[in-house]
């Protein structure tokens, strides 16, 4: 189907879901006419003129792919949607608004030269309701304060976020595309002995991108900086004496992310990380595999934590039973993060953790603390897939001389640690059923 086509369908569907949110709301006492989504304002960095680079409002950026501040986008019931396009005169900044025909088609279009001027442009309705985080610009143009971001509004909204049309699964597609160039480019650099900050630059220039086109600072790790998780640092030293190269990079496409990471190793890597890389390859598409809709994440991942341990303990990492490896939650010292998350215009998107529309939470088991989705699958729920294994000084080393201590094999770990950590990373969607990986090569 053309983009136009795909476009105009996923508008028909945002209407129909806030037309029916609105209604059901009603029903329960609480009335709104309208919503207007804001899609941001500027902010400088604190005690600085310099703005902070700009990221457009998600319920907004829902509707419109612009990623551009003090635009706005009013939906009621009946109407076509009215896109308030705020052009003001500037001769520091670029302010002008492209619209091009094949999304702007399906708004009603209201030109404005200042934000300001939303007050006379809005219609006179008494409760439209605000979504966005500038609410002090909501009081300037006389929406009323009960409805800045209704928390019953949102829940729904960001539960219906996850249910991605065939648009955005088109988008996320699209990034992902991208998103594996750059991958194949950092490998080659990697392996021509580039370091970390060269590895990135060449991800970026595979993806013809620039920083502002990356859903987050990409992740690029040499060795013992692969266990760390959130890695930022580049460093400038070549990788020719390297072993362990982890990239977690991915590129947005009309502000849909792509969220993607891979481990690669030498030859002059340890044998057995080299083997547990490919056992967490292998883990990873048991994951895809075994998902479908109606599983619940939390049972997928504990099953990738049990096949972690089978990894550790055959690879003699971790020593005993799986009973007792598993009561002593074992994995966790190796996997400290969620199996994955939702994935969409966030790269951790909302709702992650509801039970249901309402927002009333589901929280992550007391054994996976960090798990950001314990949801249901569902048709058109776009997720991560990320199953890890990291030799992490600071979990690792507390255990020494514990009772779970004596379950971990320390020489071998100690000959491990500076190889660091091991994670790969697809993006799957829920489809009639099962799953789909965007992110396989047969995709593309």
């Amino acid at each position: 189907m053309s983009l136009d086509k795909l476009f105009a369908r996923h508008i028909d569907t945002l209407q129909q879901r806030y037309e029916e949110t609105l209604e059901l709301l009603d029903n329960e006492g609480i009335r709104i006419d309208a919503v207007l989504l804001h899609s941001g304002r500027l902010q400088p960095y604190f005690a600085d003129d310099i703005s902070i680079p700009f990221r457009a409002h998600g319920h907004f950026r829902h509707w419109v792919p612009l990623n551009l501040p003090d635009q706005a986008v009013l939906v009621q019931p009946g109407c076509k949607p009215v896109l308030y396009r705020v052009q003001p005169q500037s001769f520091w900044l670029d302010t002008s608004v492209e619209c091009e025909s094949w999304w702007a088609d399906s708004f009603e279009m209201v030109e404005a030269s200042g934000r300001d001027e939303l007050l006379e442009l809005l219609p006179g309705l008494q409760r439209t309701a605000f979504m966005g985080e500038d609410t002090a610009y909501a009081s300037r143009i006389g929406l009323t304060s009960q409805l800045y971001n209704e928390t019953h509004l949102r829940n729904r909204l960001d539960h219906h976020r996850s249910l991605k049309t065939p648009y955005e699964i088109d988008q996320i597609r699209s990034a992902n595309r991208v998103a594996l160039r750059g991958h194949r480019a950092a490998e080659e650099a990697f392996f021509n002995g580039k370091g970390e900050r060269d590895i990135h630059l060449a991800y970026l220039n595979a993806c013809q991108a620039t920083e502002q086109d990356l859903p987050i600072p990409s992740i690029v790790a040499l060795d013992e900086k692969s266990a760390i998780l959130h890695y930022e640092p580049k460093r400038r030293t070549d990788s020719a004496g390297a072993r362990v190269m982890l990239c977690d990079a991915g590129y947005t496409v009309r502000g849909y992310a792509a969220d993607l990471t891979r481990t690669y190793v030498r030859d002059s890597a340890h044998p057995v990380f080299r083997n547990l890389v490919d056992e967490v390859a292998r883990i990873k598409d048991r994951m895809v595999s075994a998902a479908q809709a109606g599983k619940s994440f939390k049972d997928l991942n504990q099953e990738a934590h049990d096949l972690v341990r089978t990894a550790l303990r055959e690879t003699g990492v971790i020593r005993g039973g799986d009973e007792e490896s598993r009561e002593h939650r074992i994995s966790n010292l190796f996997f400290p993060h969620g199996t994955g998350h939702l994935l969409g215009l966030q790269v951790h998107d909302v709702s992650g953790l509801f039970k249901d529309e309402t927002g009333v939470l589901e929280p992550p088991p007391d054994e996976h603390k960090a798990l950001r989705l314990t949801r249901r699958l569902e048709d058109g729920m776009v997720y991560t897939v990320e199953p890890g294994i990291y030799f992490i000084p600071m979990l690792l080393n507390a255990e020494r001389k514990s009772e779970k201590g004596k379950l971990l094999n320390f020489a071998l770990i100690d000959e491990l640690m500076s190889c660091g950590g091991i994670r790969i990373e697809d993006n799957v969607v829920i489809r009639n059923g099962g799953a789909e990986n965007l992110t396989a090569e047969e995709n593309k």
